[in-house]
């Protein structure tokens, strides 16, 4: 008996060596890109004369703070990887674009702040990162969790800078004016 249903011919599907090899080849160009982003802005920026200085707490010197500084670069990219593979078209890309966008901006905004604008700045990035980590972790849970050393440590850098600035502003400062000199 012949039947009048058309022939379905199936294409072959992708290998899954083929769709493993795709994912890791995206998750290191995600995860170097930010890295080369700042790679870039180091060399046009030091044509200018501006060298990024990095916040190394604690007495460290600055190479642990470049170090540091560039493995979260490193942790956004392969956040941002994480993200383009949960969604494809979610805002939660551009909140962390702009994120990353800001972070490589952030070394070389810092020389010529004193410490009460480099405390409002890293607030605000901290405000940023912390929308764009509820935003983040709606579509990928493990973009936010590679995306929290980063959170707390921008956190810690605007709470020192906070309690840096407090501790030199008049109404909390300690006041020596008001001691009369001793007498002669």
């Amino acid at each position: 008996m012949a039947t009048t249903a058309p022939l379905v011919i199936a294409r072959p599907g992708t290998p899954a060596s083929a769709t493993n090899r795709h994912a890791v080849l995206a998750w290191f160009i995600c995860t170097g890109l930010p890295l080369g982003l700042f790679g870039l802005v180091n060399l046009g920026t030091e044509r200018l004369g501006i060298l990024p200085l990095f916040f190394a707490p604690f007495g460290l010197p600055g190479w642990v703070g470049a170090i540091v500084h560039l493995a979260q670069l490193a942790l956004l990219g392969s956040a941002y990887w994480a993200v383009t593979q949960s969604a494809a078209r979610s805002p939660a890309r551009f909140w962390l674009i702009a994120l990353i966008l800001g972070y490589v901006a952030l070394p070389f905004v810092t020389p010529p702040l004193d410490s009460l604008q480099l405390s409002l700045v890293c607030s605000a990035l901290f405000l940023v990162a912390l929308a764009t980590i509820s935003r983040v972790g709606v579509v990928s849970k493990l973009a936010a969790w590679l995306m929290a050393p980063m959170l707390a440590i921008i956190g810690f850098s605007a709470i020192m800078g906070l309690a840096i600035s407090a501790a030199y502003a008049p109404p909390f400062a300690l006041m020596q004016g008001h001691d009369t000199p001793p007498a002669s």
